[in-house]
């Protein structure tokens, strides 16, 4: 009776939906209601950003592109720095080997390293200093290569004056080179360094 009464009702409703019955209708009209109010709603939901979203991501954006810019240029420095005291380091120890063997130093000043801008390493108010060949003769038997120190002068911070790398000066004998940044270290032996029109450090070693 069971069986037979679960098969009655099936079919029964299998018909009663076939045929398109008012209950079938009804439900069928309030579930597409239904629907479309859903619908609706998630359209609602789905905002754009809105402006001060928008100026909040511009302004996260700015400052990390800050941050960037001023590590790279960190970076770029440090990078500049270390090549000039690498090479000045390279002249002083050539300086000091041709006074073991000559009992002097050189008499004539000049810049030290390869490949300044117009082969100048100095220019402004105490005069200029560029590339000098009798220094490079004096020297060759002590350096293998020239290194190169810098390829562009920069500002120290006073108008019109201009330096790149090193410079080796006479009386007293003396190397005198610059690093991009106040209060930098000189990392030469025997350098002493100061500040320099607030934004380069001058480094100066005299020679024994």
């Amino acid at each position: 009776m069971g069986r037979n009464t679960k098969y009655v009702a099936a079919a029964v409703t299998s018909r009663f939906l076939e045929n398109g019955g008012p209950f079938y209708r009804l439900c069928y009209t309030e579930y597409n209601k239904r629907s479309l109010a859903n619908g609706e709603r998630m359209i609602k939901n789905q905002k754009g950003f809105t402006i001060v979203e928008l100026l909040i991501v511009i302004v996260v954006i700015g400052i990390l592109a800050a941050i960037t810019i001023v590590a790279y240029n960190g970076v770029q420095q440090r990078a500049r720095n270390t090549q000039v005291i690498t090479g000045t380091d390279v002249y002083y120890t050539a300086l000091r080997s041709y006074h073991a063997v000559n009992g002097s130093y050189p008499s004539t000043a000049g810049c030290l390293g390869a490949s300044y801008p117009a082969d100048r390493c100095w220019e402004g108010d105490s005069g200029t200093f560029d590339v000098n060949a009798t220094l490079d003769s004096n020297l060759a038997s002590y350096i293998s290569k020239k290194p190169i120190l810098a390829t562009a002068r920069m500002s120290i911070g006073i108008t019109n004056n201009m330096r790149a790398g090193a410079v080796y000066v006479t009386g007293p004998a003396r190397i005198v080179y610059y690093l991009a940044g106040p209060g930098q270290t000189c990392n030469v032996g025997g350098a002493t360094g100061g500040t320099e029109g607030g934004v380069v450090t001058q480094c100066a070693i005299n020679l024994p």
